[in-house]
Order: C-alpha cells, then sequence, then structure tokens
C-alpha cells in the first residue's frame, strides 16, 4: 500500500483532489511488474453513461482450456486507488497468481464520496456477474484459448478491497471459493471510522476538514460518479473522513454496508469461502484488532478451519515487503489453495 511515512504534508495536492475526472491515470497495464501478463481491459458496466473498466491479465504461459480465476479489487480508503496501481501490487501475489496459472481480473468501483456503500456494493455484485456470464466470451473476443473455469474463484483485496472482498464471499458464496482480506477495513462503524478522534494514518496530521472534505461535498456534481484516482490525489478526502468519523454518514448505515452484522444476522449454517486475513500489528491506518475481532466472529459463526488470520510486525501494506517463502503466509496459501482449487 501507498506509504505517507515519509511524505511531508506539504508535498500532497492541496486542490487536486476538488477535480478527480475518471481516467486521469493512465492505465498502468505496461508496467514492468506485469510484464508476465498480457493485459486488456473492457467495461463491466456503465453507470450515468460512464463506464466501470476491469482488467483482464492472463500470464503469458497460460495454457489452453480451463483455468482458475482470482477476481483482485483495490483498496484506498473507498475514496482512491485504480485497479492496476503498481505501487500497490504485491510480488507475492502476482508469484501466486503465476504459480497456478491463473485468470486475473482486477477492476475499478465506483468510490466514495460520490457513491454511498450501498452503490459500491451494487458494482462489486455486478462484476462477480460479468464473470460468471461474460469473461468466457470475453477470452473468446481477444483470442483466448483459455477458458474460465467457474468452480474456482478466489476474491483477493487489501484494506478497502479486503473489506470488498470479504462482502463478494458473503454475497457471492455460491461462486466465490476462497477470499483473501489484507488488512481489511471490517468494522466500519467502529469508533476509528464513526467518531472525531486523533487519528494519523501514515503520520498524517489533522486534515482541515473545512478545506478539504466540506468543500469539496458542496461542489460536487452528485450525478457524477468517479472510478479510479492517483492515490495522493483523494487521500486528504479520506483522511478527512476518518479524523472526523464520518464513514457511516458517507457510506449510509444500512446493515448490508457492514459485514459484521451480516455475520451477525447468518445461522452458521451457510456455505461459506474460506477466509485467510493478514494484518500489521503496527498499522496506523486500520485497526489489526478489528482484523482479530472479525476472525474470531468468523470462526465462532462458521467453525475451527473456516478461517486463517496471521498477524505480523509491519504497517499498513506490510505483506509489500513480505517474502514468498515466509512459512507464515504459505501456511495461509495452502489452506487458501485448498478451498479454492482442491
Amino acid at each position: 500500500m501507498l506509504d505517507f511515512r515519509n511524505t511531508p504534508i506539504s508535498t500532497l495536492p492541496e486542490t487536486s483532489y476538488l477535480l478527480t475526472p475518471n481516467n486521469i491515470l493512465p492505465k498502468n497495464m505496461d508496467a514492468e511488474i506485469y510484464s508476465p501478463f498480457t493485459v486488456t481491459t473492457t467495461p463491466y458496466k456503465t453507470v450515468n453513461s460512464q463506464p466501470i473498466p476491469l482488467y483482464v491479465l492472463l500470464p503469458k504461459t497460460l495454457p489452453s482450456g480451463p483455468a482458475p480465476i482470482i477476481i483482485h479489487i483495490h483498496g484506498g480508503f473507498l475514496f482512491a486507488g485504480n485497479a492496476l496501481y503498481p505501487d500497490w501490487s504485491t510480488s507475492w501475489s502476482r508469484r501466486y497468481n503465476l504459480e497456478h496459472n491463473a485468470i486475473r481480473i482486477s477492476a475499478n468501483y465506483r468510490l466514495a464520496p460520490e457513491a454511498t456503500g450501498l452503490e459500491i456494493l451494487s458494482d462489486i455484485r455486478d462484476l462477480l456477474t460479468w464473470v460468471e456470464n461474460n469473461l468466457a466470451g470475453y477470452l473468446k473476443s481477444i483470442g483466448s484459448d483459455a477458458t474460465p473455469d467457474l468452480e474456482k474463484v478466489l476474491v483477493y483485496g487489501e484494506s478497502a478491497g479486503g473489506y470488498l472482498a470479504i462482502q463478494a464471499g458473503l454475497m457471492r458464496s455460491d461462486l466465490v471459493k476462497a477470499v483473501v482480506a489484507c488488512y481489511p477495513m471490517t468494522y466500519l462503524d467502529s469508533p476509528w471510522y464513526a467518531k472525531v478522534g486523533d487519528k494519523h494514518p501514515f503520520g498524517i496530521p489533522t486534515i482541515n476538514k473545512e478545506e478539504t472534505l466540506d468543500k469539496y461535498l458542496a461542489t460536487m456534481d452528485r450525478g457524477k460518479i468517479v472510478t479510479e484516482s492517483d492515490p495522493y490525489a483523494r487521500m486528504p478526502l479520506a483522511v478527512a473522513a476518518l479524523q472526523n468519523g464520518l464513514y457511516p454518514e458517507i457510506l449510509g448505515k444500512e446493515d448490508e454496508i457492514y459485514p459484521a452484522r451480516v455475520l451477525e444476522k447468518m445461522s452458521g449454517k451457510e456455505k461459506v469461502p474460506f477466509l485467510f486475513t493478514m494484518h500489521g500489528t503496527e498499522d496506523s491506518a486500520v485497526p489489526s484488532e478489528e482484523t482479530r475481532r472479525f476472525a474470531q466472529a468468523w470462526e465462532e459463526k462458521f467453525g475451527k478451519g473456516s478461517v486463517v488470520a496471521k498477524f505480523e510486525k509491519g504497517e499498513h501494506g506490510f505483506d509489500g515487503e513480505v517474502e514468498y517463502e515466509a512459512p507464515w503466509l504459505q501456511e495461509g496459501l495452502k489452506a487458501v489453495t485448498k478451498a479454492w482449487i482442491g
């Protein structure tokens, strides 16, 4: 994940986040880290005449025939980011992808504050539907001999993407076999997100809410959607919302937005995907204790063996420097592979 710890606040954009049109970023499709893949893009839905894109990454070693699927959902506090932002792509996840010759789908989605929590979740639901109904035809249209194995679907995300990966697994447990949620946002109605407090993710000082978030909301075009941004450009909006406890107000208060509430309503007899979650114990952006609490709730609801949770020393995005061979990581991935591929 993006690390602001050594970034002076004076270097963060002061007004660029006030004008954040779609497609302001290069697509990052040609970034060196993606060289082992053939990358193409297509919209998976359209909202207010604005297409929302996904990216299909096919390993260049991909054989013909059925292939497992990894659906990747990016982070960014639900306010920022891009599906292929290179700085947020971990080497271990790419290696795992290539090791299993999996078709990877990385998607953008509507961002807050233009979008509500329910609207963001509707994008994830529609993304899963696109994979289920349209991926096979799309692969044929680009000349690929691979076919998607819909019995082998994994959803992976980090931070806000980890939250959305968990939500994807809960909303489509008939499709998703395993979820990898890295330092996920889970209790979005906890004091960390819902109360004013002294919170400084990545060491960012207190953001002037009136000059950032309030100003943005006052001038925001309610009919326009934003589906990608430079993470630096919109991070002040997210931090202002966090520091002022405004996440429930911005996202909405419906139970569906909050995965712990979804769990509470379940009987425990439902079929759910296997969950592997990881979190750095020195995380300044998303509390690691909330992930520990959520993993415990998942295990209590669905039983021993339904989740593996790993907590290692490190900041938000600590896995960016993790060796693929790390025993704790391999333990989690072994369980994921068993649930995902068998």
